[in-house]
């Protein structure tokens, strides 16, 4: 549903780029630096695949690379969560809390790269989830020594979507030979309540 300004999906209020809200925090100066400048469409496929395997309540969940962060208010909303968002631009975090406010839920916000993530780090997170995220052929190895790392925090499951740009492809064929059955790739296809398209790469590090 599209009102003026704003938009709704998956449940949540989503304020457009010309709305009043988002043109006060850029005239503040919050301008990204990484491609953190809008909703990117696969955290509607992780929303959709969160719909048919819903999480438990109450889960501490970690958003890496979380821009506006709408996935993971999506996860507070929905189960309860408690959830993180670390990006390496602090510039988007303002709009995250935005977001979060007009949703009525409380997130963490932190700026914060992969690599900072340590398994110390790691350890107060149950799920860790990102859309977008794998864009640059470095991140591929960023990403996979993370999920090492989370492995051996004891994070039970990653959650990582994207439109099948080479650096995830690389790195979910690379997940799927270290994890095997324990790593699966679905395709997903949305039509409503937007266009949008991808895989979704769920490691499972339970096992």
């Amino acid at each position: 549903m599209t009102i003026r300004n704003q938009r709704t999906a998956f449940g949540l209020k989503i304020l457009n780029s010309n709305h009043k809200e988002i043109r006060r925090l850029k005239r503040a100066g919050y301008i990204a630096d990484i491609h953190g400048n809008k909703f990117w469409n696969s955290s509607f496929l992780i929303m959709d695949y969160l719909k048919k395997h819903p999480l438990k309540k109450n889960l501490k969940v970690l958003e890496i690379g979380c821009g506006w962060g709408l996935l993971g208010i999506y996860c507070a909303r929905q189960f309860d969560a408690q959830v993180t968002g670390i990006d390496a631009d602090e510039n988007v975090l303002p709009y995250m809390q935005l977001h979060a406010e007009q949703n009525g839920v409380c997130i963490e916000g932190k700026k914060m790269t992969f690599q900072q993530l340590t398994t110390a780090k790691l350890q107060d997170f149950d799920i860790i989830v990102g859309a977008d995220i794998c864009f640059w052929e470095e991140m591929s190895g960023m990403l996979l020594n993370l999920i090492k790392r989370a492995k051996k925090a004891g994070v039970s499951q990653v959650i990582i979507a994207d439109p099948c740009r080479s650096p995830f492809t690389d790195l979910a064929q690379r997940c799927q030979k270290i994890y095997g059955e324990q790593a699966q790739i679905e395709g997903k296809w949305l039509k409503r309540p937007v266009n949008a398209s991808g895989e979704i790469l769920v490691v499972d590090l339970t096992e």
